[in-house]
C-alpha cells in the first residue's frame, strides 16, 4: 500500500504530469508527421475533369468570370493575380477605400513576400507607412523575457512589419485595380442567387438596384462572413476576438519593435505592443479558446484595461493611458472551415477561418489563400468546370499548404494553458541561445515554417532542458532569472 501510495503520489506532481504531456504530446506529433506522407488530392490535375461550359471560350460573354465579394488582404490579393493574368475579376468593397480595419497589424514574411511581388511593399516603406520589425521579442507568464534582433539572422525579409490596416488594405486594393481588376466601392452585397441552369452567379448591391453576374464567387468578407454564412459553407460564429489601441509617440515609452506578453490568467491568448512607422504604438489583447474562465464574448474589454493597469510591462510602457486609443475590437475566426467551397464557389481568407490559434494571425494566411485562389480558378476557367467536385481541390490544396499546421496550434494551445511553464522554458531557451534562435522561433510562431519543427533536436534539447532546469528550481524553491536580455 506505501508503494501504491508514492505512486499516486508522484504522478500527482504538476512538474511530473508536464514531463508525461511532453512525452504524450511528442507520440502524437511522431504519429501526425507520417500521416503528413499520405497522399491527397491536392495537386490533381484539373483537366481530368470534363468541361461543361465550352461556350464560355467561344465568345464575348456580357458577365465576369470571377466575381469577389471583400477587397480586404485576400479578396485584394486574389484581384490583383486575377486582374493581372487577365481573368475578366469583379473585385466588390461594402466601403469606400482608405477605410480601417482592427487587428495587430503585423504581416509576416509569406505576407511580405507576396507585397514585395505585388509591387506594393516598397511603396509603403518609402511613404513611411510601414515599419520593418527587428527588435522584438516575447515576456513569459512568470516574467521571463528577451529581446533581441533578427533582420541580420533573416536576410532581405524581415519576420514581420507593423503597417496600421487603413494604409495596408488601400495598399492591396489599389494594386488589383491597376493589375485590372474592377473594383468597386460602396457596394456592400444584398444576396448571392446561383441559377443552375446558366450556371451564373447574381449578384445584388444592397440599396442601388445593381447587380452583377459571375460565372465563380469567392467569399473574402472577413470573419463574420455573412455571405459564406447564408450560403451555408460557414456554419459556426467566430470563436476568437482582438482588440486594438493606438499609442501616440508622447504617450508611451516602448523602444522595441514588437514584444508579444503571455499572462498566465488570459492563456493561450496574450496581449502584444507594435510600433508603426508614425511613432504610434498598437496596443492589442487576443482572446483565444481554450481557457474555461474567459468569456470570449464578454472579456475582451476587461482584460484590455487589466493588461493596461495590472501587467506591469505594459503599464511601464504606456506612461499616459488616458491618452490612449478607445478600444476597438474584432472577431476571429479560428482555425479554418471544414467547406470552404460549392458549386461554383470557395471562401478565402479571414471568412475561411484561415487564422492561426495560436497566434491570432490571419493577414498572411489571408493573401496567401488570395494567390492560391487565383491559380486555383484560372484552372478551373481553363477547364471549364466548376463543379463542387472540382472546388473541393482548393480546400485540399490550402490545407496542404498550411491549414493542416492549424491542427498543431491548437493542440500547443491546449498544452500552454495547462503547462504555462513551457512558455517559460522556451522564452529561457531564446534567451540562452540568442537571435538566430529568436529568428528561428519567429517562423514557427508566424506560420513561415510548419509547427513541427519543433520536433527538431535543435529545439526540443534546448526547450527541454530549461524545462528540467525550471521545474528543478520550483523543486527546490530557487527564484527565477527574470531581467531581460537585450541585444543593441
Amino acid at each position: 500500500m506505501d508503494f501504491l501510495h508514492a505512486f499516486i503520489w508522484f504522478f500527482s506532481l504538476q512538474e511530473v504530469q508536464i514531463v508525461c504531456a511532453i512525452l504524450g504530446i511528442f507520440a502524437i506529433s511522431v504519429a501526425l508527421y507520417l500521416r503528413t506522407f499520405v497522399l491527397t488530392d491536392a495537386d490533381r490535375d484539373l483537366h481530368s475533369y470534363a468541361c461543361r461550359y465550352p461556350q464560355d471560350k467561344n465568345k464575348v460573354v456580357d458577365y465576369y468570370d470571377v466575381a469577389i465579394v471583400g477587397a480586404g488582404p485576400a479578396g485584394a490579393t486574389c484581384g490583383y493575380y486575377l486582374g493581372r493574368d487577365g481573368v475578366n475579376c469583379l473585385l466588390l468593397e461594402k466601403k469606400k477605400f482608405p477605410r480601417d480595419k482592427y487587428c495587430g497589424d503585423a504581416v509576416c514574411k509569406t505576407g511580405i513576400e507576396i507585397l514585395q511581388d505585388m509591387g506594393v511593399y516598397d511603396e509603403l516603406l518609402k511613404q513611411s507607412k510601414a515599419r520593418v520589425a527587428d527588435s522584438g521579442g516575447l515576456c513569459s507568464p512568470s516574467g521571463l523575457s528577451y529581446i533581441g534582433r533578427s533582420k541580420e539572422h533573416l536576410g532581405e525579409i524581415p519576420a514581420a512589419i507593423a503597417c496600421k490596416r487603413i494604409h495596408l488594405d488601400n495598399a492591396i486594393a489599389m494594386a488589383a485595380k491597376r493589375a485590372g481588376a474592377n473594383l468597386q466601392e460602396n457596394c456592400p452585397v444584398e444576396e448571392v442567387v446561383f441559377d443552375e441552369a446558366t450556371g451564373l452567379w447574381t449578384i445584388s448591391i444592397e440599396g442601388s438596384g445593381k447587380s452583377y453576374k459571375s460565372r465563380l464567387l469567392v467569399c473574402a468578407d472577413g470573419a463574420p462572413s455573412r455571405l459564406a454564412t447564408k450560403l451555408g459553407m460557414v456554419s459556426r460564429p467566430p470563436d476568437g476576438s482582438c482588440s486594438r489601441a493606438y499609442v501616440p509617440p508622447d504617450c508611451h515609452q516602448f523602444d522595441a519593435d514588437g514584444v508579444i506578453f503571455y499572462n498566465r490568467d488570459l492563456l493561450p491568448g496574450y496581449s502584444a505592443l507594435f510600433r508603426h512607422a508614425d511613432g504610434d504604438l498598437n496596443y492589442c489583447v487576443y482572446l483565444i479558446p481554450g481557457n474555461p474562465k474567459i468569456d470570449m464574448d464578454k472579456d475582451l474589454p476587461h482584460w484590455h484595461s487589466r493588461l493596461m493597469k495590472e501587467d506591469a510591462n505594459i503599464s511601464r510602457a504606456l506612461s499616459n493611458p488616458d491618452q490612449i486609443e478607445r478600444m476597438k475590437a474584432a472577431s476571429l475566426r479560428l482555425g479554418g472551415e471544414r467547406y470552404t467551397y460549392g458549386d461554383h464557389v470557395i471562401v478565402i481568407g479571414d471568412a475561411a477561418g484561415m487564422i492561426d490559434p495560436m497566434t491570432g494571425e490571419g493577414i498572411h494566411h489571408a493573401m496567401q489563400s488570395g494567390k492560391m485562389a487565383s491559380k486555383f480558378l484560372q484552372e478551373t476557367i481553363e477547364v471549364g468546370n466548376y463543379g463542387e467536385h472540382v472546388m473541393a481541390h482548393f480546400q485540399d490544396r490550402w490545407m496542404a499548404k498550411f491549414g493542416s499546421d492549424f491542427a498543431w496550434s491548437w493542440a500547443i494551445c491546449k498544452l500552454l494553458y495547462h503547462f504555462p511553464i513551457l512558455l517559460d522554458a522556451a522564452t529561457a531557451a531564446v534567451a540562452r541561445k540568442g537571435d538566430k534562435f529568436l529568428a528561428k522561433w519567429a517562423d514557427i510562431m508566424t506560420g513561415r515554417v510548419p509547427k513541427i519543427h519543433l520536433l527538431k533536436p535543435e529545439f526540443v534539447i534546448v526547450i527541454t532542458a530549461e524545462l528540467f532546469i525550471l521545474i528543478w528550481k520550483k523543486l527546490t524553491g530557487q527564484p527565477l532569472k527574470k531581467n531581460a536580455k537585450k541585444k543593441n
